[in-house]
C-alpha cells in the first residue's frame, strides 16, 4: 500500500505484517470473483499496484497472469521478494516476477518503461491507509489519474476498501469474514478523529488471533501494536491502524470525474452487485478506461 512523501505508512511495520498474516489464504470468493473480472475482460498484463505481502500478485501468476507489483511499504516487499525466492524454483512465471517500490502519487516516474496495463489493482483495504487532509481528496484524485495512465484503452483498474459509511453514520466497522479462508478477527473497534479544516480519518482496532505470542509493544510508523491473552486462552494481539474517512460514494464520484462520467463502472459489496451497505464489510469498485 502506498501513502504520500509526508505520511506515514502504517503498514511499513514487521510487527503489523505478522499479525495480519504474510500470504494469508484468500478466500474462494475472492479468488472466483478476481479472475471473473480479468477473464471476462480478457486481461493478460496486470500491474497489482497494493502488492503488500504479494499474496494475490502469486495467485495471478499461478493462473497465467503477467504481473508486475509495486508497493510504497518496505516491510511488506520484504515479504514479497522472499515469497518470490520460494515460489521461484517451480514456477518461471514466478522468476520473473518484478517487484518494485512505487508511490501511488509518482507512479509512472516510479516505474518507467513499463507502459501500460490491461488491468491496474489496487486491492485489500489499501486505498484508504493514504491519509488525505486536502478539502477535496486531491491526493486521491492524483492516485486515481496515475493509476488511469498505466492502462490500456479498454482497460479496467479495480480498488477497494472497508464500509467507512457505517462506521461515520453508526460509530462501529462490519467485522465480516470476506478476504481470507480463515478468520484471523476476533473483534474490530474505531474511533473517529476530527482535525478541524481537514478530512476526518478513523482508528482500526483490530483484535487478532494470531499463532505464538509476541514481546513487543509500541508504536511504529503511525500503527499501535501491543499484545495480551484473551478470557478464553486465545493468542490476541491488537494492531491500530489509521484509515481515512472516505464514504463509497465519494470514492465512485471521483473514479467517474477522472475516468470520465460515461465510462463503465461498478460497484460492488463484499463481492456481490447492488450492496446493501449496512451489511457491507468491504467495497469493490471496478471501473473501465474508455479513452
Amino acid at each position: 500500500m502506498s501513502q504520500s512523501d509526508n505520511t506515514s505508512n502504517a503498514c511499513d511495520d514487521d510487527n503489523v505484517v505478522r499479525r495480519f498474516g504474510v500470504l494469508a489464504e484468500r478466500s474462494d470468493g475472492f479468488k472466483q470473483w478476481l479472475l471473473d473480472q480479468l477473464q471476462t475482460r480478457n486481461c493478460r498484463r496486470v500491474l497489482d499496484a497494493a502488492c503488500g505481502t504479494g499474496g494475490d500478485s502469486l495467485f495471478l501468476l499461478e493462473h497465467g497472469y503477467q504481473v508486475s507489483s509495486s508497493d510504497s511499504a518496505e516491510a511488506m516487499l520484504k515479504q514479497a521478494r522472499q515469497a518470490k525466492i520460494s515460489h521461484q524454483s517451480s514456477n518461471e512465471a514466478v522468476q520473473n516476477w518484478e517487484i518494485k517500490n512505487a508511490n501511488w502519487l509518482t507512479l509512472s516516474e516510479d516505474l518507467p518503461g513499463y507502459g501500460q496495463f490491461d488491468a491496474v489493482l489496487c486491492i485489500g483495504n489499501s486505498l484508504i491507509c493514504l491519509l488525505d487532509p486536502s478539502p477535496n481528496f486531491d491526493l486521491y484524485r492524483q492516485c486515481f489519474e496515475n493509476f488511469k495512465s498505466m492502462l490500456k484503452p479498454g482497460g479496467v483498474f479495480m480498488v477497494d476498501h472497508r464500509n467507512m459509511d457505517i462506521i461515520m453514520d453508526h460509530g462501529s466497522p462490519i467485522n465480516k469474514h470476506v478476504y481470507f479462508k480463515e478468520n484471523t478477527i476476533n473483534k474490530i473497534s474505531s474511533e473517529i478523529v476530527k482535525s478541524p479544516g481537514k478530512q476526518d480519518f478513523v482508528n482500526i482496532t483490530f483484535d487478532m488471533i494470531v499463532d505464538g505470542s509476541a514481546s513487543d509493544k509500541g508504536k511504529q510508523n503511525g500503527a499501535d501494536t501491543t499484545s495480551g491473552i484473551n478470557n478464553n486462552n486465545c493468542n490476541i494481539e491488537k494492531a491500530t491502524v489509521p484509515l481515512q474517512a472516505i464514504r463509497a460514494g465519494q470514492v465512485a464520484t471521483m473514479l467517474a470525474e477522472v475516468f470520465g462520467e460515461n465510462c463503465e463502472q461498478a460497484l460492488y459489496g463484499d463481492f456481490k452487485s447492488a450492496p446493501d451497505i449496512s451489511d457491507t464489510a468491504y467495497f469493490q469498485h471496478v471501473i473501465t478506461k474508455t479513452e
